[in-house]
């Protein structure tokens, strides 16, 4: 018997397109945080192509269909294409959600994690403490921010904490607007992400530049995975645009953009071969950990306030220590992860989800 079905509205998907850049959530985010069932029977976490099938106002099951509308904080029956569809409060013959359901990435008996993807939660944050101040030295000196570095060096986390931290360090107001450029299919989509974070009506060219030429329209934009504008789907002129609204101390905004290309030669199709963003923001390169900072996070997570109290608390060896900072080579995700397979062969079996995959 075929399960029931939902698909969004064209004006639902607009009102989840807000929620999900609200919460300053990839897709991949929303994906990891839709939970199915209640109580000890619940599952959390769908694939991405279920809600990339959202997005795309495409047919999804009932059950993910209201998991994912949750998950953003909205009302499903607001969000739905009316249809006729039954309501998927009524239960489903021979439904089972855990075929639809990836494994939870978070163990809190392993406190090596997450394994992949960025660090949103400040608890689970580690270091970058220069970089922070640096960054916050250049925006208040009246220049916008290129964090450059490594694909998997932490460029996404840092954007996170800096976010956190714009309504303290920022010397002169300016409200912190996220997008993740990931999510982002052409200029179309752009502008009308831009918009909704910026709270004004789609608008694009002059129409745009009129409608943030104002005093109450001052941003702290953090644009990740800034090369996918590079993409055939995005020309010059809204690279220009976005370079013209950056310009000058009291533009209506300031930017901090991750890359892992320096921007000198980002952009080929630009005039003079440049980067739209040359001259407009300051590098500020992010390295591997060092030795002292690799050493300060392993403690910091082995000693972990939020670790589930066990009677025999896992340490690693001081040659276990040098072992994973050597194999790391400073990389953070990298170390998390080969602490992660350490922990995991201490503690045995209960831990088994990280042994699986990684040992």
């Amino acid at each position: 018997m075929p399960q029931p079905t939902l698909k969004a509205s064209q004006a639902g998907i607009e009102k989840a397109k807000t929620a999900l850049t609200g919460k300053c959530w990839s897709r991949k985010d929303l994906a990891d945080r839709v939970v199915l069932g209640e109580g000890k029977n619940s599952q959390t976490g769908i694939s991405r192509g279920i809600v990339n099938n959202f997005f795309t106002c495409k047919d999804v099951k009932s059950q993910l269909f209201v998991g994912i509308c949750k998950a953003l904080g909205l009302d499903w029956e607001e969000i739905r294409e009316p249809n006729g569809t039954p309501s998927p409060q009524i239960p489903l013959p021979n439904y089972n959600p855990t075929a639809e359901v990836e494994q939870p990435n978070i163990n809190y008996n392993n406190p090596f994690f997450p394994l992949s993807g960025r660090i949103d939660k400040p608890q689970f944050f580690f270091g970058r403490k220069r970089e922070i101040r640096a960054v916050f030295d250049t925006l208040n000196s009246g220049s916008s921010v290129a964090i450059i570095g490594e694909r998997a060096i932490g460029k996404s986390s840092l954007l996170q904490a800096i976010y956190r931290e714009a309504p303290n360090q920022l010397r002169e107001p300016r409200k912190p607007i996220y997008l993740n450029l990931e999510d982002v299919y052409d200029e179309n989509d752009f502008y009308g992400a831009l918009c909704r974070l910026t709270g004004i009506e789609k608008a694009k060219g002059t129409e745009l530049s009129r409608a943030l030429d104002s005093p109450q329209f001052r941003f702290l934009l953090l644009l990740d995975e800034v090369e996918n504008m590079i993409w055939d789907g995005f020309t010059n002129q809204v690279r220009s645009q976005l370079r013209g609204l950056a310009y000058g101390s009291d533009a209506p905004l300031r930017l901090v953009v991750a890359a892992s290309t320096p921007l000198d030669v980002l952009f080929p199709d630009s005039q003079d071969k440049k980067s739209p963003f040359k001259g407009i923001c300051i590098e500020e390169n992010l390295k591997q950990w060092d030795e002292k900072i690799s050493r300060e996070f392993i403690v910091s997570r082995l000693q972990a306030s939020w670790l589930t109290p066990v009677a025999q608390p896992v340490s690693f060896t001081e040659e276990e220590i040098a072992e994973l900072i050597a194999e790391s080579g400073g990389y953070p995700q990298k170390l998390m992860q080969l602490c992660n397979q350490t922990y995991a062969r201490h503690r045995g079996p209960e831990t088994g989800f990280f042994t699986k995959i990684f040992r």
